[in-house]
């Protein structure tokens, strides 16, 4: 009659553990004011040339307090393509926001 090694819980586990300090956990990363900047929505639309677009800009923070510039592109009635860059803070992803905006009113976007 084999018997299988006996498997620890988890909990198991941390009660064997030495009592010691607690780790020290970085501090969340400031969430986007819901107040804040809402989502951008940009279109440019040219009959004679049969060119109906949308750009989306958006700030977005992932589980982990991450900053970043959410962007959704392509022809207005199509669910396009969408694209999600991360950065250090809030501020650089405002920031970065804020140069793409500009950068499509530039080319036509309205």
């Amino acid at each position: 009659m084999s018997r299988e090694p006996e498997q620890l819980d988890l909990l198991d586990w941390l009660a064997a553990q030495p009592p010691g300090p607690a780790p020290i956990l970085p501090a969340p990363m400031p969430r986007p004011d819901p107040a804040g900047p809402a989502p951008l929505l940009l279109t440019r639309v040219d009959p004679a040339c049969n060119m109906r677009r949308f750009y989306s800009l958006a700030l977005v923070t992932s589980l982990f307090g991450e900053a970043g510039v959410a962007r959704q592109w392509g022809r207005i009635g199509a669910q396009g393509q969408r694209r999600t860059d991360w950065h250090a803070s809030l501020e650089a992803a405002a920031a970065e926001l804020e140069r793409m905006a500009g950068r499509k009113r530039r080319r036509g976007y309205r």
